[in-house]
């Protein structure tokens, strides 16, 4: 295993998950958004039984342990839990790899 997420729902008056991702032996103590995990959430969520299999809308938080307030919006979009994801991005780095 070279990695976690660990999720849990969070009380609110709308739908959201709160989500958490490990992975210190590729070098990432804590991601502070993981599209990867977002987009492989709902397929769990709806083969458990936790989320309705369409049309379901809901927000995904991350990072705030680190100070920051990752937000992924979901949206599930067939019975097999496939789903689109989005959200606002920052660049933080900027530049060019010449080989």
């Amino acid at each position: 295993v070279t990695g976690v997420a660990a999720f849990a729902f969070v009380n609110g008056g709308e739908f959201v998950v709160h989500i958490r991702c490990f992975a210190p032996v590729a070098g990432v103590p804590e991601d502070p958004v993981t599209g990867s995990a977002n987009a492989a959430l709902p397929a769990y969520l709806v083969h458990h039984g936790l989320l309705e299999k369409t049309g379901r809308e809901y927000i995904a938080t991350q990072a705030t342990e680190m100070g920051r307030d990752g937000r992924v919006c979901v949206r599930v979009l067939d019975t097999d839990g496939r789903a689109e994801i989005g959200g606002h991005a920052v660049t933080v780095v900027d530049g060019e790899i010449r080989l």
